[in-house]
């Protein structure tokens, strides 16, 4: 029997320059729009903003095809050892008729009456861990889009995601979050989203366990890209990367 969850986790992209920018500063946060809908019976029926995040799967080689197609071909499988090092975090995926987001709505009524009744040091606190917690939740299915794709109904769930979101402070000049309408100015979500360079994401070599490319005919290059990168590995460390190197079309037809 395959093993649901894998020893990796992976981060796919729809293009290979993504990839290099990875393999070249490492992964850096951006900001992604989350809705959470919860129940129309309740006060707070959701909420939505963009997250500051980098996200992973943790799936098996042999249950990862689906995930590839929505999110691109190239990617790095990184150790999950790794991710635990630095803090990953699977998500909550809520069900909108449930107990929990009964919960998470009266929480939320709580924290903003909070703020406009008394905004103290205390509950200024409790805002940023209540935002903390809210930025790991995402629905248990709902629609997908990316770009100019866009999947219906699909179940978030079956993504096993693990999240890194930086701990941004209550008074940072970085924001924790964005709103509907300043994810969609597209110039102050690029200036914001280059605030988010100091919260890197590091890794070393070693930490590597798979680079993916799409196809057989990319490995070359993508070994002289890896070459190229003298400022963050070194010549054995390249070597090691080289050998590293999958593509998702093996994937798609060995397992």
């Amino acid at each position: 029997m395959s093993n649901i969850s894998s020893n990796s986790l992976f981060h796919f992209t729809p293009k290979k320059e993504y990839l290099l920018s990875i393999l070249k500063q490492t992964f850096v946060p951006r900001y992604c729009f989350e809705e959470i809908k919860l129940s129309d019976k309740l006060r707070r029926p959701g909420f939505a903003s963009a997250i500051p995040m980098v996200c992973f799967c943790d799936l098996s080689l042999s249950q990862i095809n689906k995930h590839i197609e929505m999110y691109g071909s190239y990617g790095l499988g990184m150790t999950k050892e790794w991710g635990i090092k630095n803090k990953l975090n699977p998500i909550i995926y809520v069900n909108s008729n449930s107990n929990i987001s009964e919960s998470i709505s009266q929480m939320a009524e709580n924290v903003y009456q909070a703020l406009d009744k008394h905004c103290s040091q205390i509950t200024k606190e409790i805002s940023d861990e209540f935002m903390n917690l809210t930025n790991f939740l995402k629905p248990y299915d709902g629609d997908f889009k990316r770009g100019d794709d866009k999947h219906k109904n699909v179940r978030f769930y079956n993504e096993r995601e693990w999240r890194y979101v930086p701990k941004i402070e209550f008074n940072s000049n970085v924001k924790s979050n964005l709103s509907r309408e300043e994810f969609s100015n597209t110039s102050l979500l690029s200036k914001e989203n280059k605030k988010l360079a100091e919260y890197k994401l590091g890794f070393t070599p070693n930490d590597i366990k798979y680079i993916f490319v799409k196809s057989e005919n990319e490995i070359h290059p993508m070994m002289e890209n890896l070459r190229s990168i003298k400022s963050r590995f070194s010549p054995t460390e390249i070597d090691i990367l080289t050998s590293k190197i999958i593509t998702t079309e093996q994937i798609k037809q060995d397992f």
